[in-house]
């Protein structure tokens, strides 16, 4: 799979640091301003990352199952010697085949959407806890 382009992180932080000493706000770390941005950059393209890897995931898994039933469906059609009996046995098997992909399609996808909600939900606990010590520090 191509790997997703990474942001200029260099020129966004940059472009921070250049705004924040242009207004020469008082009490403001530029430096710690910028490595949080920097954070939220890399969280949030973590997050695309697991969620397109996730949509790929389940693209192909969904294409083998696709491929998968129609080779059983045409074996089935294209053997004039099965009984309807034995026809409607396959059927099943193809039935319950794609319940079970169904399954596991669902699996990937809870499972990239669950890593992707992690990544972002560590990211909004590191940026409260770090603005929470801001304000300590301030207070105290």
């Amino acid at each position: 799979m191509a790997k997703a382009p990474e942001p200029n992180l260099n020129s966004v932080t940059d472009q921070i640091k250049e705004m924040v000493e242009k207004f020469k706000l008082p009490g403001v770390d530029a430096q710690a301003l910028v490595e949080q941005q920097r954070n939220n950059i890399n969280a949030a393209v973590e997050t695309m990352r697991i969620a397109a890897d996730g949509t790929h995931n389940v693209a192909k898994r969904q294409l083998e199952l696709f491929h998968a039933a129609s080779t059983q469906l045409l074996s089935m059609f294209s053997e004039a010697k099965l009984k309807p009996e034995e026809r409607a046995e396959l059927a099943k098997k193809a039935f319950d085949a794609a319940l079970a992909g169904s399954r596991e399609v669902y699996d990937i996808t809870a499972k990239a959407s669950e890593e992707a909600f992690s990544v972002a939900r560590q990211r909004v606990t590191e940026g409260v806890e770090q603005f929470r010590k801001h304000i300590e520090r301030k207070d105290g």
